[in-house]
């Protein structure tokens, strides 16, 4: 408009030639656009991990209707029906199996890198792909029900959502325009009444107007929520809002469940011990006794039995009391199958021995016995899950208390805390104490994060500053918590610290700069150091403006890469004197043992003991040949009693082991 007038008052008036801002504007609106458009271009890399999960989406299907096998459209996919998934497809649904078996690679959604063996009566959910098999899947939940629309959904709703540190930005924001506007005016009634020319006044004032960035200070939070919401997922880590993300830097204290929290959550047999020559008959026993019940330590000891091919029994006057086992009839002589109370007083002195023996270590006893004496003990244990001894030790590094909370007993309870390296725990704790034990942290000064996933767990979970879930928890729990931990692995609490402490830390910077930068340039802009002859026109101004957006929103993006890299100081390295490079050889040179195995029966059979061995140790290497019954196992420091115990574990029994080094 001012140069249009001058054009004007020129072309009346003539005289000497105005200067004219025409190019000024076109480049102010040119270099203002292309900043933008590199903005949006930018922040769009933030959503790069939602909109993977959504394209994992397949259009199309298999499914079986009717015994007929067909493909459809992914959105005529009901609720009830039987879909067909090969090697290589994803998973459309949450459902369960059929027939069939395959491992899966669910890293799409929880962040594990290693395919989980699956088979029928397992679950699956929409994103897992099938790395190798064919399974047959039962459709329980389609569309917005299953578990990858709900994590899209709930990241989406969390990098919308606002951190409490944004409320600040967000009010500075709201008078940063209508001030800069004054500073504007006021810097163009200076500099005219000081005597500069109108031109000169204006291209002061303008450029106050174009170097100001508010942008800066409304994209400083939001950007950086987002690409931290975007990575956190990538890494099984869901933030339900952004407050939880900002909240988990300050956590200090982390108190624990330890059923499905810390161990696995389904107890197995991992003891048993015969005292009668044929054990076949002690096994068949307890067997025919537990096939009459419904009760889960009852299920426990049919699973251990069933990889047995043991010849069935039948009982009967079966019968279940309360608290103690049960008992039952067989060829007119009358057996017990519970604990010590249900015993009475048979073998007393070597029942309460055994029992102590093995509730130190956190097991639960099973003891069958006839009218006169002990046959058989069984001893079930909820087996520690691998990671979280290495969970808690993380924790711990990072100066974060860790506590137990459980209902257990007090054995059970202090042989879990000492194998994960747990100084303090609370024993039979029911739902309303874990509160107290919660509110008791509080009140000293911590900020407490309660892990947990059961019903029972839920009031802790509310009063906690920060209550974290585990994906595989029931869905009360999951919907009181503030983050979710989709893969279940413990180790995820210090990567969820870890990454909400860099996100809180890239919003400062983001902030700073946003300060600094007006701070900076508005004065030079208004022309505070003209006495040194330092100016700047409306071009280099917007030009500014548009980097200083830019900035922030390219600092945001280095949560992206969050954990992809890691700092490793270099290990120094050791000189091997030559007289003892034959000895340091001999000591690399891997071990291989073969395992006679009794029980293989298929294929499933031969993929759960590689599955077993394997998970020993990431250096082994394993080879199951199910005509032979044997297993052949390569690797460092093999020990007999570590590949029994694996192998006994899941279910079958070690015949002989041969050293082939020996």
């Amino acid at each position: 408009v001012y140069s249009v007038v001058l054009t004007i008052l020129f072309a009346v008036n003539g005289g000497s030639a105005p200067h004219l801002y025409y190019e000024s504007a076109a480049m102010i609106l040119a270099l203002v656009t292309l900043g933008k458009w590199l903005e949006e271009k930018s922040k769009r890399k933030t959503g790069e991990e939602i909109e993977k999960l959504i394209h994992l989406m397949p259009n199309v299907v298999t499914v079986e209707r009717g015994g007929v096998v067909s493909e459809v459209a992914f959105a005529d996919v009901s609720v009830g029906e039987i879909l067909i998934v090969k090697q290589g497809d994803y998973v459309p649904v949450d459902g369960k199996v059929l027939s069939g078996h395959a491992f899966v690679d669910r890293s799409a959604v929880t962040g594990e890198s290693i395919p989980v063996e699956v088979a029928e009566g397992d679950s699956v959910t929409g994103a897992d792909v099938v790395s190798s098999g064919y399974l047959r899947v039962l459709a329980e939940k389609v569309g917005a029900d299953t578990t990858i629309s709900r994590i899209v959904k709930m990241v989406k709703e969390a990098a919308a959502s606002k951190a409490p540190i944004q409320k600040i930005a967000d009010k500075i924001a709201g008078i940063f325009v209508p001030v800069v506007c004054l500073i504007a005016i006021f810097t163009l009634l200076i500099w005219l009444s000081l005597g500069a020319e109108i031109s000169t006044a204006a291209n002061y004032a303008i450029s106050v107007l174009v170097i100001s960035c508010p942008c800066s200070l409304g994209l400083a939070t939001p950007v950086a929520v987002m690409a931290a919401t975007g990575r956190g997922m990538a890494l099984g880590i869901l933030y339900k809002d952004a407050e939880a993300l900002q909240k988990a830097e300050k956590v200090n204290c982390v108190l624990l469940d330890k059923t499905a929290t810390l161990t696995v959550g389904v107890p197995k047999v991992t003891d048993f011990v015969c005292y009668l020559e044929d054990c076949i008959f002690a096994m068949q026993i307890a067997d025919a006794i537990e096939r009459q019940s419904n009760h889960p330590i009852a299920e426990c000891i049919r699973e251990y039995l069933q990889g047995k091919n043991l010849p069935l029994l039948e009982v009967s006057d079966y019968s279940y009391e309360v608290g103690k086992g049960a008992r039952a009839i067989y060829e007119g002589k009358a057996y017990r199958l519970g604990n010590r109370r249900l015993l009475e007083k048979i073998d007393k002195q070597r029942v309460a021995d055994l029992e102590q023996f093995y509730s130190t270590q956190g097991k639960t006893v099973v003891f069958l016995a006839d009218e006169k004496k002990l046959l058989a003990v069984f001893a079930i244990e909820d087996t520690l899950k691998a990671t979280s001894p290495e969970a808690v030790a993380a924790l711990q590094k990072r100066g974060i208390r860790v506590a137990m909370l459980t209902g257990d007993n007090e054995n059970v309870a202090r042989a879990i805390a000492e194998r994960v390296g747990i100084s303090d725990y609370v024993s039979e704790a029911l739902p309303e104490e874990k509160v107290h034990a919660v509110q008791r942290v509080r009140n000293v000064g911590a900020f407490v994060a309660m892990v947990g996933d059961g019903i029972n767990d839920t009031p802790a979970l509310k009063a906690a500053d920060l209550g974290v879930s585990i994906a595989a928890g029931t869905d009360i729990a999951i919907d009181s918590a503030d983050v979710i931990l989709a893969s279940g692995d413990l180790r995820a609490l210090t990567t969820m610290i870890d990454l909400s402490k860099a996100t809180v830390r890239n919003i400062s910077q983001n902030l700073f700069w946003a300060f600094f930068y007006n701070c900076i340039a508005i004065p030079v802009a208004a022309g505070v150091f003209s006495f040194a002859h330092i100016h700047l026109n409306p071009m280099i101004s917007a030009a500014c403006m548009s980097l200083s957006s830019l900035f922030v929103v390219g600092n945001a993006l280095r949560l992206t890469k969050f954990g992809k890299t890691k700092d490793v100081a270099p290990m120094e390295s050791e000189t091997i004197p030559t007289e003892n490079v034959e000895q340091e050889e001999a000591l690399v040179r891997p071990m291989v043992k073969v395992l006679k195995i009794q029980g293989m029966m298929c294929k499933h059979c031969v993929a759960r003991i590689e599955k077993a061995l394997l998970a020993l140790d990431a250096g082994i290497s394993v080879s199951v040949d199910l005509e032979n019954a044997e297993a052949i196992v390569s690797g460092e420091d093999l020990q007999n009693e570590m590949l029994k115990d694996a192998i006994v574990a899941t279910g079958y029994e070690i015949v002989e082991i041969i050293d082939k080094n020996s």
